[in-house]
């Protein structure tokens, strides 16, 4: 057997039957890296809606960095304007975060050959506990429309973000020296863009969906990390997928939420509420999907 073959045959089959050898590697980004993409209601194509305002409130949860060392939770608190005119719909806001991100702990190198610490767990131990964070921030999409009865697809969205960081979390990042990590951004600064779809049904006073999200961070410390992912072995660079079910009847939505994120996992559950809507359509115009008798 060649000696390149052999090498790659016991590489992997040390990964298959000794998955502690996997190398560790600690990141510490900003705690809205999959944590700030919340679901905005539109006005329906058709309705006689064609402008809203709406309020919400929503509570997300879940694990960060690698292998979900740390952990954290968030209230989201945001209002938004949305606009539909029947083959394109747009929305924009702005939102308030609170919450907290919990530094987890590392196991120490207990000396054995084949470890999956870190070498500087020591070191990272020293700032493990809780930090309040906080962030205000912009949100906008727009997106087109094609209608069926009872229904409508989003075909292809465009969303963005922008979120100004505070709090103890981003003091805490500022302080840690560069070599007892793998990655530390310490910009204030998180912003996305991504491509979204979805697709809903309604009756009279109801209407329920499913999107779809895909985007990237933006901004050369997340596009262009210079790190190698221990567990893809590709270059690291911070994505997320969004999955959203929602429901509303009359002025109310909810919806549950699922991101994944570059070494991120967390969940949405959130309710909107439409505090105003105007710009109504004018008596006798029928939406874009009607069609007279018999036709």
């Amino acid at each position: 057997m060649p000696k390149k073959i052999h090498l790659y045959f016991v590489l992997a089959f040390g990964a298959a039957i000794l998955p502690g050898c996997v190398v560790r590697q600690a990141f510490f980004v900003s705690p809205f890296n999959g944590n700030n993409l919340e679901y905005h209601p539109i006005p329906k194509a058709g309705d006689s809606v064609r402008t809203a305002i709406y309020s919400s409130l929503t509570y997300s949860n879940g694990s960060a960095n690698d292998f979900g060392t740390d952990y954290l939770w968030s209230l989201h608190l945001s209002i938004h304007a949305a606009h539909q005119y029947d083959y394109v719909q747009f929305h924009y806001g702005l939102g308030l975060t609170l919450g907290d991100y919990t530094l987890g702990t590392w196991r120490v190198d207990s000396g054995y050959t084949f470890s999956s610490t870190i070498p500087t767990a020591a070191q990272l131990d020293s700032y493990s506990g809780e930090y309040s964070f906080g962030g205000i921030g912009f949100q906008g999409g727009i997106n087109g429309v094609a209608l069926f009865r009872r229904g409508e697809w989003r075909y292809l969205g465009l969303e963005t973000s922008v979120t100004h960081e505070f709090g103890n979390y981003l003091a805490v990042r500022k302080e840690m020296p560069d070599s007892i990590a793998t990655l530390i951004i310490r910009s204030p600064t998180f912003a996305t863009i991504g491509v979204t779809s979805e697709i809903l049904g309604y009756d009279r006073n109801s209407e329920f969906g499913f999107k779809w999200a895909l985007g990237w961070a933006l901004g050369r410390q997340y596009s262009n990390t210079g790190v190698v992912d221990n567990k893809s072995g590709d270059q690291l660079r911070y994505m997320y997928v969004n999955l959203t079910l929602h429901y509303s009847y009359q002025r109310f939505t909810t919806y549950f939420q699922y991101n994944g994120a570059t070494k991120a996992s967390l969940i949405f559950l959130g309710i909107n509420y439409r505090l105003w809507a105007g710009n109504r359509r004018k008596s006798g115009e029928p939406p874009p999907y009607w069609s007279p008798p018999g036709r």
